[in-house]
């Protein structure tokens, strides 16, 4: 009897790197254009909500690979944006003390470094559970509970 040999093919997944590629100009300049909108003042809530979900993603991201120093940059953007918050608050504008706009802009290069080393699943795995936590894809969830 002939010996069976041991090779699986396994699924292949595209690193989000050559995904991004394709793409990058597009990408990397709206990531980007959302810290220098705070820089140069003229950022709105659509700002604010798109860095927030950067980090968000990011942060969920990070815990699963367990990486630590993402984990760090992603707690510490709790306090330029909370400060962003405060101020739209009490003026009605965005604006960034200098500090805090060497923390965004350090966020945005740790953001485009880990997501170039990261499958795609793995960025679409972390969209999807961010947004089922803040409740935008209630059919996402409402499915995985049944199979649950």
């Amino acid at each position: 009897m002939r010996k069976r040999s041991t090779y699986r093919k396994r699924p292949v997944s595209t690193p989000l790197m050559v995904e991004r590629s394709l793409c990058e100009v597009d990408v990397e300049l709206a990531e980007r254009m959302l810290i220098e909108a705070f820089a140069g003042g003229w950022a709105t809530t659509k700002h604010y909500d798109g860095l927030a979900n950067m980090r968000n993603v990011l942060t969920v991201a990070a815990a699963y690979k367990e990486a630590k120093d993402v984990l760090h940059i992603c707690d510490a953007m709790r306090i330029p944006m909370a400060n962003l918050r405060e101020r739209y608050e009490s003026s009605g504008r965005m604006g960034v003390t200098g500090e805090e706009l060497k923390l965004l802009r350090v966020f945005a290069d740790t953001y485009r470094d880990f997501w170039k080393r990261q499958p795609l699943a793995l960025f679409k795995a972390a969209c999807r559970e961010t947004n089922i936590a803040l409740g935008y894809d209630q059919q996402a969830s409402q499915t995985e509970a049944t199979v649950v």
